[in-house]
């Protein structure tokens, strides 16, 4: 994912992102604060190729980017469907706010391989001034785990801005509260 900062440079890293290597455009397009994200993926050498060059002609619009070889499986549909999938066992929430969602990315597939949590909620961008927010559902000591290695894997990339929550025997309202979605208002008002 690259995550920049104005739309005419994202719009260069796609078209040279595409030219470069045979990748699967997954999603593209502007988000709040008028930046610009692409969600792209593929084969590792391919992808990495597309990486570098769109990473070259981005310049100094570039916010972050992430490279996921191997990408936990759950993320993408979470993304794309931005459906909020409430698991039954466990009874500790951990949440992950960064201020870029490449660097999200990146903490999301730390939790998911590390710990035997379940994605709740993965929020790109959107209604968010530009930043992800992410939520976790497992046991307790599973949830911390995830949690600390979510934190490793975020200060890796853009850190600043980074917040974490860990809620123990979360109360029932607050799987009321995150039944459908984090939005306060179940569509987006600009």
């Amino acid at each position: 994912m690259l995550d920049l900062a104005a739309i005419p440079p994202g719009l260069a890293a796609l078209d040279a992102l595409v030219k470069e290597a045979l990748v699967e455009v997954i999603s593209a397009g502007t988000v709040q604060a008028g930046r610009y994200l692409i969600l792209f993926a593929g084969d590792v050498e391919p992808v990495e190729r597309a990486l570098a060059r769109a990473l070259g002609v981005s310049g100094g619009a570039l916010l972050d980017s992430v490279l996921l070889p191997y990408a936990e499986p759950r993320i993408v549909p979470a993304v794309t469907t931005g459906q909020v999938r409430w698991p039954a066992p466990g009874d500790t929430l951990g949440v992950i706010q960064t201020v870029t969602t490449p660097t999200l990315l990146a903490a999301v597939d730390a939790a998911l391989k590390g710990a035997y949590v379940e994605l709740v909620e993965l929020r790109v961008a959107e209604g968010l001034g530009g930043q992800g927010i992410a939520s976790v559902w497992g046991e307790v000591y599973d949830v911390e785990a995830a949690i600390e290695l979510a934190e490793r894997a975020i200060h890796q990339g853009r850190s600043e801005g980074m917040w974490t929550s860990i809620i123990r025997n979360a109360d029932p309202e607050v799987a009321r509260a995150l039944s459908s979605t984090t939005r306060f208002y179940k569509e987006w008002r600009g």
